[in-house]
C-alpha cells in the first residue's frame, strides 16, 4: 500500500473494530468508523463468484458494498494495484491461543477414581465443562503462521480429553482478546484420546467409545431426574454443547466409522477430523453423511539404505506414501464434503504450496476455495464469514496474483476490516524480459519468481551468465556476471521508475563506469497462466483392503459346483467320496452325486477333500489399538465390535488355512471382560459386512493369574486382587444387575447404564459367556455363581483342567473350547495335559480346539488332528472340533459347521486329508465367494513385489528424498494379540 494508506491503517489497528467496554483507553483515540473502499482488484465474493476490475466496501469490520459498485464519497480509497482479493481462510480445527494441556504416561498404578475430589464427572477424561473461551489468549507469535498462510478465523479448543468441552471462534490479529471473539461457543469436541487424565480407564480405543456412549447417555438422562439425584455440572454443560456442532477427532479411517455409529446412536451427526487415509474407504465415509476436516501432512519418503530396509518395508506404508497426498482428490470424486486444516501440518509456512498440490493433482481451485471458507463456516453455522458479501465479516486477503500461481504471494490479510501486512507491495513489478547491453555486448535478460522476491538470469544464446538481484527503497540493483566475461563483475543500480528503459552505465570491478542500456521487451507470464498442462504422476490404485494381497475389487459372490471331491459333511452322512457340492447365492443348495453344471462355474474337487470353513472359538486378530480395557474390573460395556479392523492381514493368512469365522474375544485383564464380536472372514469389506449375521451376543469372563493382576508388575492396584476376590466381583455385578432391572422396571426416567445393561443380559440369557479358565476350583467357582444367579455358563475357553471337573461340566451344560497340546507355559497351568479334549468328549462335553494366537490360527487343522493322537479321538469327531462343535457354542450351527443344503456356503477345498499335515488349503469360500486360492498366490506375491519395487524407485527420485526429508525405517514388530496384552505396556504373552 501508499505510504499515506498505511499511515491511516495503523490508526485503524490500534483502536479496533468493537467497543472496548470496560477498558478504560491511554489515550483519545476513539472508535473508527471511517469507511475503506478497496479499488482496481480482482474479487472473489465467495469461492466460485469472481469480479473483474471490482470494488470492495467495508465499515466496523464488516462488509457493505462488493463487486461492481460505487465507491461512497467519504471513503479512504486503497488501490488494490491489480491485486487478487479472496475472503480470508477459516481453520475449523487450531489448538492455538489457549491453555496447553500436560500429557501423563498411561500405567497399571493409575487411579481408578477421579484424581480431583471435587470433580463433576466421573471420569476425568470426560471435560465437558471446559470452555476454551476461558483461557484464550490473544498472543500475535500463536497463530502468526496461521495470518502468513491467509486464516482470518480459526477454531481454538483444549486439546484435551475424550470429552473436550466447547471450542472459540476466533478472529486473528493483534488487538484485546475480547475484540477478537467471533462465537464464545463455537463446538463441542470429542476424541478418542483421554489426555491429561490419570484415571485407569479407558485403556482402549473400544473403552474410549463406550465412555463418549455413556455420556450421551448419562446427558440424556440428567434432565429427566438424574438432576435431582445429584449435581453434575458436567452433564449440565455436556447437554448444553451438545446441540452445537460436534467434532471428533479421529486418527485413522475406520475410526470415523466408528464414530459416525456414536454419533447414529446419539442422534447426532459428527464432523470429523481425518488423519489422512480416508480415501481408503471413500465410499463408507461418504455414507455416514458428515462433513471431513482434513489436515495436510504426509509421511515423508522412506531412507533407503539396503535390501534390509526394503525387506522391512509395507507395501501399504508404501501405497499410504504415494496416495496420502490424492486424499481430498479421491474425497472429492466421491463428493465427501471435507474442510481443510494446518492442524498437525510440521511445516506450516508449507501450507499454500500444499494447496497447489492438490491442485496439481486434481482438486479444482472452486473446490479447494470452498474446503477453505464456505464449508468450514457452514460446519461452524456462520454465516458472515466465507464469503465478501453484504453483513460478512471484512476478512479478506489480498494476493499478488492468482492464489494458485507458483509465483503468487499474499501481500496483506484483513481480519476483522484490520490490516496485517505479510509481504509489503512492491512500487512496481520488475519481472519480464529485457533487452540489456553491457560495455556494447547484447544480453537478454529475464527476472522471474515471486513479485516480492524476484530472480534473475542473463544469457547470450545458449551461453547463461548469472545475477544477483535486490528490490528495495524503491531501487533495483543488480550484479551480473556475463555469459562471456566471467572474471568481471558489473554493478547497476537504478530507480525502479525508470528501470525498464535506461541508458546509462554500469560499474565493473575496478570502479569504472562501462556503457549500459535496458529496454523491456515483455511481462512476466505467471506459471497458472501459461497453457501448459501440469505434468503429475498418476497415483497408483487403492486396494481392498489396503494391504498386501489387496487388489482392486473386491471378489464378488459366483455360483459354483465342486465335482468328485471326498466331502466331510459334519452330518449323519460322515465322510463320503466322489461327491458333488452345487453353491448358489452364497448357499449350499445341493449335495449329491452327478449334480447337473447348469452353466455354473464347475471346480474339479478330484482326489481333494472337501469340508465346511473352520470356526476360531477364540481369537484376537483384527482388532485395533488394545484388545484389554483394563481400568475397570468390569468393562461390560465395551464391544469388541468397535475395535474391528478388517485389514488385518492375518484375516487372509487365516484364510488360506481355512478358517472362515471366529469370535473376537476381549482379553483377560478383568474378571468381566467386553463383548465378543463375532466375524466371517470377508477380508476387503467394511466392518459391517463382515458381522456374523444373527450371531447371539457374548461376553468374556476371566478368571486366574491376569485377573488379579499376578503379571503387572510390582504396583497392582486394582480389585481384585486375590482369587477369592475374583467371586466377590461376580456377586457384586451380578447382584447390582438385578437391582438394576428392578430400578428399570418401576422408574421409567431410570438411568442407562451400558455396563449394567450388559450384565442383565447375562441373567436374562440375552447374551452369553466365554470364561477364560484354567483351574479347576475357578471353574466350580464360577459355574456355583451362575447358579445361585439362575443361568448358565455358556463355554470355559482354554480349560485345561477341565478334564478334572468334566462330570460338573457336563451337569452345568457348558461348552469347552481348550488348546490341544498346550501344558507348563506358566504356573496356572502346570497340570494342564494334552488329553484334555478327549476327556472332555468323552464325557459328553461339547468340545472345541482354537488357536487365541494369530500364528496358531493357520494350522488349527493340524491342531485338531492332534486329537487323533491324544486320545484316539474318531477322524470326523476330531474334525468337528474347530467346525461344527464352536459352531453350536456360538450358537450359529443353523447357518455353519455342516455341509447340507440350505447352510452357508463356507468351505474349504483341501489337497488331502484336513487333519494331515501334509494337508493344504486349494481353495477358501466365504458366503460363496472365493477368498483364498492357491493357483492365483504366485501372482499375488509377484503384484506386491512388483509394486513394491515400482514405488521404492519412485520414492528414490522423489523431490522429498532428494532434499534429504525422509524418515527412517520403522522396524518395531506389529503386536499381536493375546489375552494379557495390555496397549502400551510391557507384558509376556501368556495365554
Amino acid at each position: 500500500m501508499l505510504k499515506r494508506v498505511l499511515m491511516v491503517l495503523s490508526f485503524s489497528a490500534v483502536v479496533g473494530i468493537h467497543a472496548q467496554v470496560g477498558y478504560w483507553p491511554n489515550d483519545t483515540k476513539g472508535k473508527d468508523k471511517s469507511v475503506y473502499a478497496v479499488k482496481n482488484i480482482t474479487l472473489y465474493q465467495d469461492y466460485k463468484t469472481k469480479v473483474e476490475n471490482a470494488v470492495l466496501v467495508f465499515q466496523e469490520g464488516k462488509v457493505i458494498a462488493s463487486g461492481k459498485v460505487a465507491i461512497p464519497k467519504d471513503a479512504v480509497v486503497l488501490d488494490g494495484r491489480g491485486s487478487y482479493v479472496y475472503p480470508s481462510f477459516i481453520d475449523p480445527y487450531a489448538n492455538v491461543g489457549v491453555e496447553k494441556a500436560k500429557r501423563n504416561e498411561y500405567n497399571p498404578g493409575s487411579l481408578y477414581l477421579p484424581a480431583d475430589a471435587t470433580s463433576a464427572a466421573y471420569n476425568d477424561a470426560v471435560k465437558a465443562d471446559t470452555r476454551a473461551v476461558n483461557t484464550f489468549t490473544n498472543q500475535l507469535k500463536d497463530y502468526q503462521d496461521y495470518l502468513n498462510q491467509g486464516f482470518g478465523s480459526v477454531l481454538s479448543f483444549n486439546e484435551d480429553g475424550i470429552v473436550r468441552g466447547s471450542a472459540v471462534l476466533i478472529g486473528l490479529g493483534e488487538g484485546l482478546a475480547t475484540d477478537k471473539i467471533l462465537k464464545e461457543d463455537a463446538a463441542f469436541l470429542l476424541s478418542f484420546n483421554k489426555g491429561s487424565s490419570k484415571m485407569a480407564y479407558p485403556t482402549s480405543m473400544a473403552g474410549s467409545v463406550a465412555l463418549i456412549r455413556q455420556a450421551y447417555l448419562d446427558a440424556e438422562w440428567y434432565p429427566k431426574g438424574g438432576s435431582n439425584i445429584q449435581k453434575n455440572t458436567n452433564l449440565e454443560a455436556f447437554n448444553k454443547y451438545k446441540k452445537l456442532p460436534t467434532i471428533i477427532e479421529t486418527s485413522e479411517k475406520w475410526d470415523v466409522l466408528r464414530a459416525d455409529k456414536i454419533g447414529d446412536e446419539a442422534g447426532q451427526q459428527f464432523v470429523f477430523l481425518g488423519s489422512g487415509n480416508e480415501y481408503q474407504r471413500a465410499k463408507e465415509i461418504k455414507a455416514t453423511n458428515g462433513t471431513l476436516i482434513l489436515p495436510l501432512e504426509y509421511p515423508k519418503p522412506y531412507q533407503i539404505q539396503d535390501a534390509l530396509d526394503v525387506e522391512d518395508l509395507d507395501v501399504a506404508d508404501l501405497k499410504h506414501w504415494e496416495l496420502a497426498p490424492y486424499n481430498a482428490v479421491f474425497l472429492a470424486k466421491e463428493k465427501v464434503p471435507f474442510a481443510l486444516t494446518m492442524y498437525k501440518l510440521k511445516d506450516k509456512g508449507s501450507f499454500l504450496e500444499k494447496l497447489r498440490d492438490l491442485n496439481k493433482k486434481g482438486l479444482s481451485k472452486e473446490e479447494i476455495l470452498q474446503a477453505l471458507t464456505e464449508k468450514p463456516a457452514q460446519l461452524l453455522q456462520v454465516n458472515d464469514l466465507g464469503k465478501l458479501t453484504k453483513g460478512a465479516y471484512a476478512n479478506f486477503i489480498m494476493t499478488s496474483d492468482d492464489l494458485f500461481s507458483k509465483e503468487s504471494v499474499i501481500y496483506e490479510n484483513w481480519v476483522l476490516g484490520k490490516q496485517n501486512v505479510i509481504n509489503t507491495m512492491p512500487e512496481t513489478d520488475v519481472r519480464g524480459e529485457y533487452k540489456v547491453t553491457v560495455n556494447n555486448q547484447p544480453y537478454d535478460l529475464k527476472i522471474k519468481g515471486k513479485i516480492t522476491k524476484p530472480e534473475a538470469e542473463i544469457s547470450n544464446g545458449d551461453k547463461k551468465g548469472k545475477v544477483k538481484l535486490a528490490v528495495a527503497d524503491y531501487k533495483i540493483a543488480m550484479e551480473l556476471k556475463l555469459p562471456n566475461d566471467s572474471l568481471q563483475n558489473y554493478r547497476v543500480i537504478y530507480p525502479i521508475t525508470d528501470f525498464k528503459s535506461r541508458n546509462g552505465f554500469a560499474v565493473n570491478k575496478d570502479g569504472n563506469n562501462v556503457p549500459f542500456s535496458i529496454n523491456y521487451v515483455k511481462g512476466f507470464e505467471p506459471e497458472a497462466k501459461r497453457q501448459v498442462p501440469d505434468k503429475t504422476d498418476e497415483p497408483g490404485k487403492i486396494w481392498y483392503p489396503f494391504s498386501a494381497f489387496g487388489s482392486e475389487t473386491l471378489p464378488v459372490q459366483q455360483d459354483y459346483v465342486i465335482k468328485n471331491a471326498t466331502v466331510w459333511t459334519n452330518t449323519s452322512k460322515g465322510i463320503v467320496k466322489n461327491l458333488d457340492v452345487k453353491v448358489s447365492k452364497g448357499k449350499i443348495v445341493q449335495v449329491g452325486e452327478n449334480l447337473s453344471e447348469g452353466g455354473v462355474t464347475v471346480i474339479d474337487g478330484s482326489n481333494m477333500h472337501l469340508t465346511n470353513g473352520i470356526f476360531d472359538e477364540h481369537t484376537h486378530i483384527g482388532l485395533s489399538r488394545g484388545v484389554n480395557e483394563a481400568g475397570s474390573n468390569n468393562s461390560a460395556e465395551v464391544r469388541m465390535s468397535d475395535a474391528l479392523n478388517p485389514d488385518d492381514v492375518n484375516f487372509y493368512r487365516q484364510l488360506a488355512g481355512g478358517v472362515t469365522s471366529a469370535q473376537q474375544l476381549h482379553g483377560s485383564a478383568n474378571p468381566v471382560g467386553g463383548q465378543s464380536s463375532v466375524v466371517k472372514f470377508k477380508w476387503g469389506e467394511n466392518m459391517e459386512n463382515m458381522r456374523f449375521p444373527d450371531a447371539k451376543g457374548y461376553i468374556k469372563f476371566a478368571l486366574g493369574e491376569n485377573v488379579k493382576q499376578s503379571n503387572w508388575g510390582n504396583n497392582p492396584n486394582r480389585f481384585p486382587q486375590s482369587r477369592g476376590g475374583v467371586e466377590q466381583a461376580f456377586d457384586f455385578w451380578f447382584t447390582r444387575a438385578q437391582e438394576y432391572q428392578k430400578e428399570k422396571a418401576g422408574n421409567k426416567n431410570y438411568r442407562k447404564d451400558l455396563r449394567l445393561e450388559t450384565m442383565a443380559e447375562i441373567l436374562n440369557a440375552q447374551r452369553f459367556i466365554t470364561c477364560h479358565s484354567y483351574v479347576q476350583s475357578e471353574i466350580n467357582m464360577l459355574m456355583n455363581v451362575a447358579d445361585r444367579f439362575n443361568f448358565k455358563v455358556q463355554t470355559f475357553t482354554h480349560i485345561l483342567e477341565g478334564y478334572k471337573v468334566a462330570d460338573k461340566m457336563k451337569a452345568h451344560g457348558v461348552n469347552a473350547s481348550t488348546f490341544s497340546d498346550w501344558w507348563a507355559y506358566k504356573e496356572e497351568v502346570r497340570e494342564a495335559i494334552p488329553y484334555n479334549a478327549a476327556l472332555l468328549l468323552q464325557a459328553g462335553v461339547n468340545t472345541a480346539i482354537n488357536s487365541d494366537d494369530a500364528e496358531m490360527a493357520r494350522r488349527l487343522n493340524q491342531e485338531a488332528g492332534k486329537a487323533v493322537k491324544y486320545g484316539n479321538v474318531p477322524q470326523e469327531e476330531a474334525w468337528k472340533m474347530v467346525t461344527l462343535n464352536p459352531a453350536k457354542m456360538m450358537q450359529v450351527d443353523h447357518r455353519v459347521g455342516s455341509i447340507e443344503a440350505g447352510k452357508d456356503a463356507d468351505l474349504v477345498l483341501w489337497t488331502d486329508n484336513p487333519l494331515s499335515i501334509y494337508a493344504k488349503v486349494d481353495k477358501t469360500f466365504v458366503d460363496g465367494i472365493l477368498y483364498y486360492d492357491a493357483s492365483t498366490q504366485a501372482m499375488k506375491d509377484r503384484m506386491v513385489k512388483d509394486e513394491k519395487n515400482r514405488l521404492i524407485q519412485k520414492m528414490l527420485f522423489s523431490d522429498d528424498s532428494k532434499k534429504g526429508n525422509t524418515q527412517a525405517v520403522n522396524r518395531e514388530v506389529k503386536v499381536l494379540y493375546h489375552c494379557d496384552t495390555l496397549e502400551g505396556e510391557e507384558h509376556n504373552h501368556e495365554h
